[in-house]
């Protein structure tokens, strides 16, 4: 039987999504920083094959979805999976799932993407908002979370400094530098600081000491967006990985101040202006500081 649209709409900001044939559901299932444990696994199988076909989907923001829930199961559904311990939701006008890569765990990881995203999720997740809000933290600039397109964007950046003495020209910087910001020339590294987008993998390359940490934490974006309209989000700067929290809250404080029902940041930002809404949300960073 058909299911109608008051039915849709209570179940709806549950994380409970109508399918296309109309008579079944798929539930979203919430990651912690798109992480499960085996335990978790183990009992989403278990409720895929009892309720729906047997298969899970993951979402592009690293959630899962299990589909082919009959709308008289429903209850029962979320009841069991509240009990194992699964968390439903994630959809409507609030914070949605926050994306994470793997951090500190990846070669190319920056800053703990997985420690910041736990504490903004525990602070921030489920909170309503003007209209959906998107946390994207990236350990590098690889953009592999797509921060850059988030409505909050954090992106892992290590910026570095040459000691041209301590170099012995072995081109091992000059290989791993993708955007080629670096040459040798005279038996000694020159580096091209516009082309250097500070990911940091010549500084963990050298051996030498010839390349070090001059600045290590993370660039925060605001108003990016995919979907139909996609947008790039606009930079605050970038900042002391232990001051990435409090930056957050700025953004959410403006956000929630000014923004208007239905109007994401990068509307605000369009209707207010780009430079007034980020030099109000940095004085407030500087005053909290």
């Amino acid at each position: 039987m058909v299911v109608n649209s008051k039915r849709q709409n209570e179940l709806k900001p549950l994380g409970v999504l109508l399918q296309n044939d109309r008579e079944h559901f798929s539930v979203r299932l919430l990651s912690r920083a798109g992480n499960f444990t085996a335990e978790d696994i183990i009992n989403i199988a278990h409720l895929s094959k009892k309720y729906g076909q047997g298969y899970v989907g993951e979402t592009t923001r690293l959630q899962i979805e299990i589909p082919w829930i009959k709308d008289e199961d429903v209850e029962e559904f979320l009841k069991e999976a509240e009990t194992l311990g699964l968390k439903h939701g994630g959809t409507g006008p609030k914070v949605r799932p926050l994306v994470s890569c793997k951090g500190t765990i990846c070669i190319h990881g920056n800053i703990d993407t997985q420690s910041i995203t736990r504490k903004l999720e525990d602070k921030y997740f489920g909170m309503k908002t003007p209209h959906k809000c998107k946390i994207g933290v990236n350990g590098c600039v690889n953009n592999c979370a797509k921060a850059t397109m988030s409505d909050i964007g954090i992106t892992g950046i290590t910026e570095p400094q040459i000691n041209r003495n301590k170099c012995v020209g072995c081109g091992l910087c000059v290989d791993v530098c993708k955007p080629k910001a670096l040459e040798i020339i005279n038996k000694k590294v020159v580096q091209n600081k516009t082309l250097c987008v500070s990911c940091g993998d010549c500084v963990r390359t050298c051996k030498f000491e010839a390349i070090t940490t001059k600045e290590k934490g993370a660039e925060i974006f605001i108003g990016g967006m995919l979907g139909r309209n996609i947008k790039n989000g606009i930079s605050l700067g970038i900042f002391k990985e232990e001051e990435i929290l409090s930056v957050v809250d700025s953004i959410i404080k403006y956000y929630m101040e000014f923004g208007k029902d239905n109007e994401r940041i990068s509307y605000v930002m369009d209707r207010i202006g780009e430079n007034k809404v980020i030099n109000t949300i940095l004085k407030d960073i500087t005053k909290n500081s």
